[in-house]
Formats: structure tokens, C-alpha cells, sequence
């Protein structure tokens, strides 16, 4: 049969160059999603001509239903584990009319080594509610208009030994012109090749298996593990973070009074605009995900939020999650989440929003943290409660030097400055070494203590029980939320 090239409506030409750029954009952000770096995602429509005399040679009688790859895509994955995931991402997201491997169908004869995902899909699956298949866009047209879009998935060994064997011997006129006993010469070096290809693969599969869930016992993210120097450090940091702080009364604490403002969506966009300025703002339904997202974690507050984020790089994981294309800031978020959480977070999230992979995409850009950010540990905090506890003090957390410093204010007020003064932490006058950094604390008197700040967590203790006991005072002293000392 011929077609009759009258048939051809060439006003299609006009705008199917811009149905293989969308559906190339699709696809790079549907990778970006799941964290799969593509080393190519490539694209192409094909001319009046090719698509001319496909259908000639085929014999089609209805060529936009039965023409396949008037537009097509190929994804370039650099291993097997990429392409599969690659492969099931495009299943979730639209209707597949073909799905197979034309290289299984050549298993066991001298043109085997062919390994492509080849997938016919002909538009998004029902209930996908993104928005990236633009209604009235070219995309949304080719789907409407023609029969099907191929999309082919590879590895980087794959595709360079199909490109060989495709120049060399399926399109080779010096392969068409030589023996039949050379040509099954060749034929075998292409199924040794293959062999090699297949072997390349799967050591490439090995390596990112061991990327994926390194050995090494050092920066573990997820498990609040201490960083490289142990527990000296995280008594290092308390110190400097008691150093900075600043006393209630010598400076109104805005901070705190911003830090604690619930999380909301107005509250958390600033927020996210502050931490992630390079990067889209999002949609509200974005920021109400991002909201589920904080309420799975039980974070509650700003301040937490910030707490919790204060644990990790940002930077250092946005290095590691090697996005492809732009991504919302919601998506920063999503990421630097599962960085200080881990597998905890993945258990926690698995089923928020309405996307049917995330439990699977989750673990997959986990793959690309686990073992490989550095989680700062967490500050231990501490909370005065008790009748004799200030209003604006109680139940707030405090680093454990502020903690002394407001007992030393609040017994002073009690019972006086000498009943405070420790040899070489709290003193009534500006004697104490400057190695431990003094501050001063101003009673309601306007008399002034000076209390020391360079203090380990170990020496803060001591002093909280030192001033508690027998103080004769409702106080008591909450560790991490749990009661630590009380006032006798």
C-alpha cells in the first residue's frame, strides 16, 4: 500500500518542535523529583520526510494513530538502578501503550546486546494533578493528535554500544558488502561486546550501591551522630552559643518572641524566602505540603524549624542532591528534612501530599545523603518552671550558661547576693578571670552580679545544683523536657 502524501496536514510540522521541547522539560523535572541524574535526556520530531516514508514503508492507513515517534525522547541513565527507576517514574505518571525490550527479543542470537527500555506512552494517567502537561500546549496537543510518544530509557554502556552496532553494522553499508563468513566474524565481536557491556553495567551498579550506603562510620545523617572530635565538641559549641547570648533585660528579645510564632503558611514562606532565596517560590498547595510535611516531624514552632535545619549544611546538601534543572523551595525543604531525619523521616512522610511514589523517591535521594552529611548535634536545652520561676522564663529553653545566670538573678532577688556568689563563676564585682568570660546581671535593684559564660555543660550543672540546693525555693530545672533538678 502507499500513502498518499495529500493525507500529511503539514501545519503539524509547524509546532511538533516544541511538543519534543516540553515533553523533554517533562521529563527532566520528573528525574529532578525523584533525585536521577540523567547524563542526557534528548529529544526530537521528526521531519515531513522520515515520517513520509515510515509510513510508506509500514503501510499505514491511518499514520498519526499508528506512527509511534513522530516525536520521541531518549533517556541516557548512567546505570542500570537509574534506568529502571527512570522507567517506573514514566509508568506512574502517564498511560503506556507498549512497554518492552526489543533487545529480550534478540537474546540467545548473533544480534544480541541490545538493552533499551522502549515505552509508548499516549498521555498523563487520570487524577495527576501537577500541572506540568500544559492544557493547550503542544504537548497536550501531540497527545490529542497523534497515536503515541516513544520514550527510550539506556545506560551510558548501553547506549554507546548501540550507537556502534548501529552505525557499524544496522546501517553500515561496509557490513552489507562484505562475507557472510566476516559478517559472523563481526557478528561475534558485537556479542563479546555485549558481554563486556552487560559486565560494565553491572559494575557500575556496584558503585553506586556503595555511594549509595557507604561503610564508612563518619558523618552519619539521620542519627544525631557527633561529628569527627566527639563529645569535646558539642560541649565546644554550647559554650560559644552561651557566649553569644544576650540577657533579657539588657536588650529586648524580639528573636524569641518571632522564633516561637507557630508555624503557618505566610510565616513558613518567609522563611523558605529567607533560607532558599535562589530558588522558585512555589504554589500555596506547595507551602500546605510543606506544612504537612513540619506536622509529620512534630515540628511546631519557627524556632524548631530553624533548630532542626541549624543541624546541617544547606549547602552541603544541595551539593549532594545535584538538582538538574530548578526546583521550589518547598523541595530545599523536602531535602534538608531528610537530611537531619533520615530513614525516620521517610517512615514519617511516606504518605503525605497525593503523590503515589514518594515513600520510593525518598529513598532514592536518601541514597545520595546517607552517610555523607555532616548532623551537627543536637544543643541540649533546659526549661525553669516552679512558682518562684519568673513568667517570661518559664518553660522557655535556655543553653545551659543562661540557665545559671537566671538562677543566680532569681535567688539573688530572694536572698540576697551573698547567698549566689560561687569562687570563680558568680561574683559581686568585675573580678572573675577573663578566661571565663563574665557578663554582668542587673537585679531589680540595679546592683549587678557577674556571672561567668565560658562554661562546659558539666561545670553549668554543677552550679544549677549548687544554687538550687538549699535555696528554699519553688524551682525546678527541665533537661530536654525532662525533669532534671529541683529546688530544696
Amino acid at each position: 500500500m502507499t500513502l498518499e502524501r495529500t493525507t500529511i496536514d503539514y501545519r503539524d510540522w509547524d509546532w511538533l518542535p516544541d511538543a519534543a521541547v516540553e515533553i523533554r522539560d517533562y521529563l527532566t523535572r520528573l528525574l529532578t523529583e525523584g533525585s536521577i541524574t540523567a547524563h542526557a535526556v534528548q529529544s526530537r520530531s521528526k521531519s515531513i520526510a522520515s515520517f513520509q516514508e515510515k509510513c510508506e514503508r509500514k503501510g499505514y492507513d491511518d499514520p498519526r494513530r499508528q506512527l509511534t515517534d513522530a516525536v520521541a525522547v531518549r533517556l541516557i541513565m548512567y546505570s542500570d538502578t537509574d534506568k529502571d527507576r527512570a522507567a517506573e517514574l514514566v509508568r506512574e505518571r502517564f498511560v503506556c501503550r507498549e512497554d518492552f525490550n526489543p533487545g529480550q527479543q534478540k537474546a540467545g542470537t548473533s544480534r544480541q546486546g541490545y538493552d533499551c527500555a522502549h515505552l509508548v506512552v499516549t498521555g498523563e494517567q487520570h487524577g495527576q494533578s501537577r500541572g506540568w502537561l500544559v492544557a493547550g500546549g503542544a504537548l497536550a496537543r501531540y497527545f490529542d493528535r497523534f497515536g503515541g510518544l516513544e520514550i527510550q530509557i539506556r545506560t551510558v554502556a548501553s547506549h554507546a554500544w548501540a550507537e556502534f552496532e548501529h552505525a557499524r553494522r544496522y546501517k553500515g553499508a561496509g557490513y552489507d558488502a562484505i562475507g557472510e563468513e566476516d559478517r559472523r566474524r563481526i557478528d561475534a565481536f558485537f556479542c563479546e561486546a555485549a558481554e563486556l557491556r552487560r559486565r560494565l553495567d553491572e559494575t557500575f551498579v556496584q558503585i553506586e550501591r556503595a555511594l549509595a550506603d557507604p561503610t564508612g562510620p563518619a558523618r552519619a545523617a539521620g542519627t544525631g551522630a557527633v561529628p569527627a572530635g566527639g563529645p569535646a565538641d558539642e560541649e565546644s559549641a554550647e559554650v560559644a552559643a552561651d557566649a553569644a547570648d544576650v540577657d533579657g533585660e539588657e536588650a529586648p528579645d524580639h528573636a524569641a518572641d518571632e522564633a516561637a510564632e507557630a508555624i503557618t503558611a505566610p510565616a513558613l514562606a518567609a522563611f523558605l524566602a529567607r533560607r532558599f532565596p535562589e530558588d522558585a517560590a512555589g504554589s500555596e498547595k506547595g507551602l500546605a505540603f510543606a506544612c504537612e510535611l513540619l506536622a509529620a516531624c512534630g515540628i511546631a514552632s519557627m524556632r524548631q524549624l530553624a533548630q532542626e535545619l541549624a543541624l546541617i549544611d544547606g549547602q552541603e546538601v544541595r551539593r549532594l542532591m545535584e538538582t538538574t534543572t530548578t526546583v521550589t523551595r518547598v523541595r530545599r525543604l523536602d531535602d534538608e528534612l531528610l537530611a537531619v531525619y533520615g530513614e525516620d523521616y521517610i517512615r514519617a512522610t511516606q504518605d503525605a501530599g497525593s503523590y503515589g511514589r514518594r515513600a520510593d523517591q525518598l529513598r532514592w535521594r536518601y541514597d545520595r545523603l546517607r552517610k555523607k552529611v555532616t548532623v551537627r548535634p543536637r544543643p541540649v536545652t533546659y526549661q525553669l518552671l516552679g512558682a518562684d520561676c519568673p513568667e517570661p522564663l518559664a518553660r522557655r529553653q535556655m543553653p545551659a550558661a543562661r540557665v545559671v545566670r537566671e538562677l543566680a538573678r532569681i535567688l539573688a532577688e530572694h536572698r540576697g547576693i551573698e547567698a549566689v556568689q560561687r569562687e570563680g563563676r558568680i561574683s559581686a564585682r568585675e573580678d572573675l578571670d577573663a578566661s571565663v568570660r563574665a557578663r554582668p546581671v542587673r537585679l531589680q535593684d540595679g546592683t549587678e552580679l557577674w556571672v561567668a559564660t565560658a562554661l562546659s555543660r558539666r561545670d553549668a550543672q554543677a552550679l544549677m545544683e549548687s544554687l538550687l540546693a538549699g535555696s528554699g525555693l519553688d524551682l525546678r530545672v527541665m533537661r530536654n523536657g525532662e525533669a532534671f533538678l529541683v529546688g530544696a
